[in-house]
């Protein structure tokens, strides 16, 4: 009903947020952008709204489904420009090096209800999500890559450091967590909140009233979280892991909708997203890189370049 390049428009507005970065990602100009989104728009009987930074169609969307099924079929037949995102620190993690196949979207998503949204949709066709909160839906396939603890993290000479291996839970009460977005990552959230670790009214009512309190700034002894991963690749420079052990395994996870699973192009995905899990996990007894002894994966086990 509409051509490739009309639909690419809209869709690329609506997965990289604005006229700016779509019309890079589509190599035209925004007025292109713009006159294919509104065409598309007016053939769907669609109109579109901004909310909370993102821009969603109001309308039934059910031929536009059906026209971007078709479309996307074309992309994973052929191998071009098939689309890829991901949460913000899976993505600059994993997806450095890409098969030509594919190109990455904007790897800044805090939270997973969007891009699974969007990859229901058609929108994108394949995202990097983080474990546990692996979606749970009979149209999309989970795989697994990596699998590490979470660890809790503080800047150098935080108080919490001399407590040495005698610290416990119950002394993290007097000092502010990382504040992440309520029902972003449900799994991970009831996790935390089980050990009094997420950010609420209680517990900012609790450290400010701790003897630090209104002398050091909130941020300098704020509990964070991290992975080895990001410890090796500088994304935690400056803070110091801890000395307790969160009951939460996490890790990073590919994507797609089920009936694209055997395609040759996810395999080339993969084969390069693993192969950038095994540099980066080199040396390092508590990550494991699950798909590393997977057949027709082609995986380099070259050791990262610090």
């Amino acid at each position: 009903m509409v051509s490739v390049e009309v639909l690419a428009a809209l869709d690329a507005l609506l997965w990289l947020r604005t006229g700016e970065r779509a019309a890079v990602h589509l190599q035209c100009t925004q007025s292109t952008v713009s006159r294919h989104s509104r065409r598309c728009l007016q053939v769907f009987d669609l109109a579109m709204e901004k909310r909370s930074g993102e821009w969603c169609l109001q309308g039934d969307p059910t031929l536009i489904d059906l026209e971007r099924a078709v479309h996307q079929l074309l992309r994973w037949r052929q191998g071009r420009v098939l689309r890829l995102d991901s949460q913000h620190w899976c993505g600059h993690l994993l997806a450095t090096e890409l098969p030509d196949a594919w190109t990455c979207g904007n790897t800044n998503y805090f939270e997973c209800q969007r891009p699974q949204e969007l990859l229901l949709h058609g929108v994108i066709d394949a995202w990097l999500c983080s474990a546990p909160d692996l979606p749970d839906h009979p149209d999309l396939h989970a795989i697994q890559l990596t699998a590490m603890p979470l660890h809790m993290m503080v800047k150098h000479g935080h108080p919490l450091l001399e407590r040495g291996d005698q610290l416990a839970f119950a002394d993290l009460d007097d000092y502010p967590v990382l504040p992440l977005p309520d029902g972003a990552f449900p799994k991970a959230q009831r996790i935390l909140e089980d050990h009094n670790l997420w950010s609420c009214p209680a517990r900012d009512r609790r450290f400010q009233q701790a003897s630090w309190f209104g002398t050091v700034p909130v941020e300098e002894l704020m509990i964070s979280f991290g992975t080895p991963l990001q410890q090796v690749t500088g994304f935690l420079d400056g803070c110091v892991r801890l000395p307790l052990s969160l009951p939460m395994s996490v890790g990073e996870a590919l994507v797609v909708k089920r009936e694209f699973v055997a395609g040759p192009h996810l395999r080339s995905l993969l084969a390069a997203l693993v192969s950038r899990a095994t540099q980066l996990a080199s040396g390092l007894d508590d990550v494991e890189v699950l798909l590393s002894d997977q057949p027709g994966l082609k995986v380099s086990a070259t050791p990262l370049l610090q």
